[in-house]
C-alpha cells in the first residue's frame, strides 16, 4: 500500500480477513485497499461488513459513504457521512462528499450550506466553489422569485474557481460553458484539459465524448469509448454514443447492436430509439423499424423522424399508415417554416 501497489496488496488484506474474521480493523485495511484500487463495490461491502462488527465505526462509514459517491449512488452515501460528521465535525473530506452526495441527489440548497461551511474551511480547494457554482445555479431555476440571487451566486463561486491554480473543476466548468454555447470542438479541448490533470476522471471522459460526437468526430469518439466500454460496462450512454457514431458514418448495420443494447439498458432512451428505427429502416428492416420510428417523434427537431415513418409504412405497403404519416410530416415541416421564419 505504502508503494502504491494496492491491486497486490488486495489478496494478502483478503487472505488476513479470512484468518481473523472478527477484526474490524483488518476488513477496514481491505476496504481502504479496495477503494485506491477504484474496486468500489468491493469497498462498500467491506466497510458494511466491518460496520456490523463495530457499530458506527467513522471510518467504515466514510469509505461506505465515498464509494456510493463514487459509485453514482448519491442518495445511499448521506446517512454514512453523516454520521462520520456526528463524531468528527471537522472531518472535511467527509463534509466534502456529504456536499457532493446531496448535490447528486438534489438537495441543493443543503449541498449549498454544505459547500458555504466548506468554502471557509478549506477557501483553496476548487471543489468547493465548483460544487457551489453547481448548486447555486440549480436552485435558480428551482427557485424563481430568488432566481437573480442564485445565479449571482453561483457567478461569484465560478469566479473564485477561476481565479485558483487551474483545475480539472476549472477545466470542467470551461467545457460545460463551451457546450452550451455550441462550441463543440472548444469543448473538447477543455474536456482534453481536465484528462490531463485527471486522466480517470469519468465524468471528464464521458463529456469529451459527447464533445467528439457533437463535433462529429466519430472517429475519435468511438475511440474514447471502445476504451470507456471496457472500464464502465455496457450503459445505455455509452451505447447510444457508439449507435449514434456508427449511424453517422454511415455504417447502420454496425449501430443496431449497440442501440439495441441501449433500448435494453433504458427504453425510455427516445433518441436510442429514433437511431435505431432509422438503422433498421437503412437496412431493410421498415417493418422492425416502424415502432421505434414511432417512440422517437416527440423528439423530431427538422420533420426526418416523420419523414422517415412516412416511408416505413410506403415500404411495408401500409397505405392509410403512410397517408397520415405524410399528411402529419407536411404539418410539422410547415410549423417548422412558422416557427423558423
Amino acid at each position: 500500500m505504502s508503494a502504491g501497489k494496492p491491486e497486490e496488496a488486495i489478496p494478502i488484506y483478503q487472505e488476513l480477513a479470512r484468518a481473523f474474521p472478527n477484526s474490524a480493523e483488518l476488513l477496514m485495511d481491505l476496504c481502504i485497499t479496495e477503494f485506491k484500487a477504484k474496486r468500489y463495490r468491493a469497498s462498500k461491502k467491506h466497510a458494511e461488513a466491518a460496520l456490523k462488527l463495530q457499530r458506527d465505526l467513522p471510518s467504515a462509514n466514510l469509505f461506505l459513504g465515498a464509494s456510493y459517491v463514487e459509485l453514482g449512488e448519491s442518495a445511499a452515501a448521506i446517512q454514512p457521512l453523516n454520521k462520520v460528521l456526528e463524531a468528527q465535525p471537522n472531518e472535511r473530506n467527509a463534509r466534502l462528499m456529504l456536499a457532493q452526495a446531496l448535490l447528486g441527489a438534489q438537495r441543493y440548497e443543503e449541498a449549498a450550506e454544505q459547500f458555504r461551511k466548506l468554502s471557509e474551511l478549506v477557501p483553496d480547494n476548487p471543489k468547493v466553489w465548483y460544487g457551489l457554482g453547481q448548486s447555486s445555479e440549480r436552485l435558480s431555476k428551482r427557485a424563481p422569485a430568488e432566481r437573480e440571487q442564485y445565479r449571482e451566486l453561483a457567478r461569484q463561486a465560478y469566479d473564485r474557481l477561476m481565479q485558483l491554480p487551474r483545475s480539472r473543476e476549472s477545466c470542467i466548468h470551461t467545457a460545460e460553458l463551451r457546450a452550451e454555447s455550441g462550441e463543440w470542438v472548444e469543448a473538447a479541448k477543455e474536456w482534453r484539459e481536465a484528462l490531463k490533470i485527471a486522466p480517470d476522471d469519468g465524468r471528464a471522459r464521458a463529456g469529451l465524448a459527447w464533445a467528439l460526437y457533437r463535433s462529429r468526430d466519430y472517429e475519435a469518439a468511438l475511440e474514447l469509448i471502445d476504451s470507456m466500454h471496457k472500464d464502465n460496462g455496457d450503459s445505455a450512454e455509452l451505447n447510444f454514443l457508439s449507435g449514434a457514431c456508427w449511424l453517422n458514418l454511415q455504417q447502420p448495420e454496425k449501430s443496431i447492436p449497440y442501440l439495441e443494447k441501449a433500448i435494453e439498458a433504458d427504453r425510455h432512451l427516445l433518441p436510442a430509439h429514433a437511431g435505431l428505427g432509422q438503422a433498421l429502416l437503412q437496412t431493410g428492416k421498415a417493418k422492425e423499424a416502424i415502432p421505434h420510428l414511432q417512440a422517437g417523434l416527440s423528439i423530431d427537431e427538422d420533420g426526418s423522424g416523420h419523414f422517415q415513418l412516412f416511408r416505413a409504412y410506403e415500404i411495408t405497403r401500409e397505405t392509410e399508415a403512410a397517408k397520415q404519416a405524410l399528411s402529419d410530416y407536411k404539418e410539422f415541416t410547415k410549423r417548422l417554416r412558422f416557427a423558423n421564419p
